[in-house]
């Protein structure tokens, strides 16, 4: 082995020494949102929240999908089985599972709706802090040691009420963490941005999380493009389709389900002139109930009181990018440097 060879080996090594931490991938579907330094939404006077939102200057993951009925289930189960004072840990208003009264305890064990689709029901009704405490979870390898959720994404220690009413709680993830709630920013750009709007490397904006300025259809899967404002018998009726259910109706970056499934808790607080620290942001129209239906569009959102679980919020997770093998960046190294002669 020559010395150059060696030499460039070793800074080869270095950088791989040097690199963050990766997350992990888990069972999420990622879609990676790079195109650092865009223009942010240039909206309305109406539209005070967003308007010159939704510039954010990372490469950052979002899940393609929201998080799921079993996702949500292995969290739960993996406290709710603790003790009787866990037994309904983090449990939501709406999801695709039910209790298994085949365990007989400690706690209470969760088991899935005998229904297809049960696993990939969108999970709804569950508040801010909780979210926070599945960011934690899935931060720490998902360990089921309770320390496991009290920080990691976010301090949990911080979770407490001000004598004027208004939550001190944290207001942005850690630094460091490897998985949090997405930022009004990030949601914005996942779900509405275009890097090829208007021609390759040529970004702009799209009203609607379908890839367009003309609004998705209510309606069953197969005949409209998003089950928000699809409520033919009920409020709820769409929170029994599963997740993925409208293939065809996706953002710029492949997300599904920005429109229907669950409304999507935000990092945000309602900013003034409401600084009050007491209504979190969320964003996505939910399924059913028609009147959620303009939540949709890129200059609206909704803002929900931070410890109370939004019967119509879910939760989508942002990341840093994944993990990388070192193998298949030298493998493209050697193959990329030609070989001298001799």
């Amino acid at each position: 082995m020559n010395r150059e060879f060696c030499s460039i080996l070793a800074s080869i090594s270095c950088v791989a020494l040097a690199a963050p931490a990766l997350a992990q991938n888990y069972d999420f579907q990622w879609a990676t949102i790079d195109h650092p330094g865009n223009a942010p939404y240039q909206g309305t006077m109406d539209e005070w929240i967003t308007s010159g939102r939704g510039r954010v200057d990372h490469t950052y993951r979002m899940s393609k999908l929201e998080v799921t009925t079993a996702q949500w289930m292995e969290f739960v189960n993996t406290f709710s089985t603790q003790s009787q004072d866990l037994a309904y840990f983090a449990e939501p208003l709406y999801w695709g599972a039910t209790e298994d009264h085949s365990y007989g305890g400690p706690g209470i064990r969760w088991k899935l709706l005998d229904v297809p689709g049960a696993a990939m029901r969108p999970v709804t009704g569950f508040g801010w802090r909780t979210a926070a405490q599945y960011c934690n979870w899935l931060h720490n390898d998902k360990r089921s040691d309770l320390d496991a959720i009290k920080n990691g994404a976010y301090d949990t220690s911080t979770f407490v009420r001000n004598p004027d009413g208004s939550f001190a709680d944290q207001s942005t993830h850690n630094p460091h963490a490897k998985f949090w709630i997405p930022t009004l920013d990030e949601w914005l750009k996942a779900v509405h941005y275009d890097p090829n709007r208007y021609g390759p490397d040529q970004g702009g904006w799209w009203r609607f999380p379908n890839t367009s300025d003309t609004a998705p259809i209510p309606g069953v899967p197969g005949v409209g493009d998003t089950s928000a404002g699809y409520a033919p018998y009920g409020y709820s009726d769409g929170f029994d389709l599963p997740l993925g259910s409208y293939p065809t109706t996706v953002t710029p970056w492949g997300l599904l389900d920005a429109s229907g499934g669950a409304s999507e808790w935000l990092e945000d607080w309602l900013p003034p002139p409401d600084s009050f620290h007491f209504y979190r942001l969320y964003d996505g129209a939910p399924a059913g109930s028609p009147p959620y239906t303009v939540a949709d569009e890129v200059g609206l959102t909704g803002a929900w009181v931070a410890v109370d679980p939004g019967a119509h919020i879910g939760l989508r997770i942002a990341s840093i990018p994944g993990p990388s093998t070192p193998v298949v960046a030298l493998t493209s190294f050697f193959a990329l440097t030609p070989r001298r002669r001799r």
